[in-house]
């Protein structure tokens, strides 16, 4: 985690469909079509409405064609702003609609589904006295408070946004050596994000802070080198600054070094290597630390083979994963190789999952819908998946609607279904790996 994503999860935001029960019948239209808006793109914020720090619940009302699009769509409840409403509207626009048509009830009917728009960042009141002072501090040459400053501006805290202005506090306080500045400077060069884009740029600012020991300059200009931002392919310098950091104790860093590790190794030695790195960011409550602790339990790679673990670890990351550790837990559950806590939890914890739009989880959740006679339902899942480059869902799909494959021998391009099977078969970037 770079630390642009860093400030995009402290004005972190959530658009849940919330989506009525309906009927006892597990294939309704309506309770159907949340499967589907998981699925769809989330909506984007109006940036008006997330610098007020705005929310409130839109309700919709939608009408689905047979083919699978959406007819109209309207709001029937205002979250008490239009750009809001607009914002919800237009997220349900691009979506196709499987599994509603999957249920077999003829569309064309309203459903109903809402959003709910919370900010879950931290809102510091403006404080006039603390931004004169500390703008004072700045002025006068202070690089701790020109760094703050920048900061103030980078993330709307007692100002409004302006990436100009962070960019212009955090290049004075970078070139006084202020190694937090350098670090933010190279974050915004990367991003072309008040100042022009340069990755050579980024990667020199990381580099001066890296060498102070800034934990995430360290990681970030492991990443530079990783992949070459500033024409410097070097995986060895990426792997040295990586494991700098990850050393000093930053858990992203700890995840990054021992997935890397883990995918490069050969050895059981170098396979525990691996799963130490992990471990460390696991004892510093890491979700991506405990999650993948647990795939290394699970599947016997670097600790020894324990389902029991695997399950306690991935207990531990649910709800911070992105629905890894929902998923993963709900296949322990299934398969009978962990206790569940709750009736059906396996089912719960794949609908979480695919809530985060986790590609997985929708193929597992096809699986389990099928073993319960859903076909058609578990059908519209496996599109679902498959349209996020799952390649079980690819072939599962394929299995059960071989008729896709089918091509009118004049035709010179194949349908799409067949060109992703053959992906699915030969392309190692699709190919399943440890994550």
């Amino acid at each position: 985690m770079t630390r642009m994503q860093a400030v995009l999860l402290y004005v972190a935001i959530g658009a849940t469909a919330v989506i009525g029960t309906g009927t006892a019948r597990a294939a309704d239209a309506q309770s159907a079509l949340k499967y589907d808006l998981y699925a769809c793109q989330r909506p984007v914020w109006p940036a008006a409405a997330l610098a007020q720090h705005a929310s409130g619940t839109t309700t919709l009302e939608l009408r689905i064609h047979e083919q699978g699009y959406l007819l109209d769509a309207r709001v029937t409840g205002s979250a008490g702003r239009a750009d809001l409403d607009e914002a919800a509207l237009d997220s349900t626009r691009g979506c196709t609609y499987h599994a509603v048509v999957s249920t077999g009830d003829a569309p064309g009917g309203w459903l109903k589904t809402q959003f709910k728009w919370s900010y879950n960042g931290t809102f510091a009141a403006p404080d006039a006295s603390l931004l004169a002072a500390t703008k004072a501090q700045a002025s006068g040459g202070d690089p701790a408070a020109q760094n703050r400053l920048g900061t103030w501006y980078e993330r709307g805290t007692h100002v409004k946004t302006d990436l100009v202005q962070a960019a212009l506090w955090y290049e004075r306080a970078a070139r006084a050596g202020n190694a937090h500045a350098q670090n933010n400077l190279g974050v915004l060069s990367l991003r072309g994000a008040g100042v022009p884009r340069d990755r050579q740029k980024a990667t020199w600012w990381y580099a001066q802070a890296a060498a102070q020991g800034h934990g995430w300059a360290q990681a970030n200009l492991a990443w530079s080198y990783q992949h070459g931002l500033g024409n410097d392919l070097d995986p060895e310098l990426a792997t040295y600054w990586l494991t700098q950091a990850a050393d000093g104790g930053l858990p992203d860093a700890q995840v990054r070094l021992g997935t890397m590790l883990m995918r490069s190794a050969v050895n059981d030695d170098e396979r525990h290597t691996a799963a130490g790195w992990l471990a460390r960011a696991a004892a510093q409550d890491d979700p991506s630390g405990l999650y993948l602790l647990g795939r290394t339990y699970e599947l016997g790679l670097g600790n020894a083979q324990d389902d029991v673990e695997a399950a306690a670890l991935y207990r531990k990351a649910l709800g911070r994963s992105d629905g890894r550790a929902e998923t993963a837990l709900g296949a322990l559950l299934d398969t009978l190789r962990a206790q569940p806590q709750a009736d059906d939890e396996a089912a719960l914890l794949y609908e979480r999952a695919m809530g985060a739009r986790h590609a997985t989880a929708f193929y597992r959740y096809g699986l389990l819908l099928e073993q319960r006679g859903e076909e058609a339902l578990a059908v519209a899942l496996y599109q679902h998946a498959a349209a996020q480059r799952n390649c079980d869902a690819v072939l599962r799909y394929v299995q059960l609607r071989p008729a896709v494959l089918v091509a009118d021998p004049r035709d010179s391009h194949p349908p799409h279904w067949a060109q992703r099977q053959r992906w699915c078969s030969t392309d190692p970037a699709l190919q399943p790996r440890f994550e």
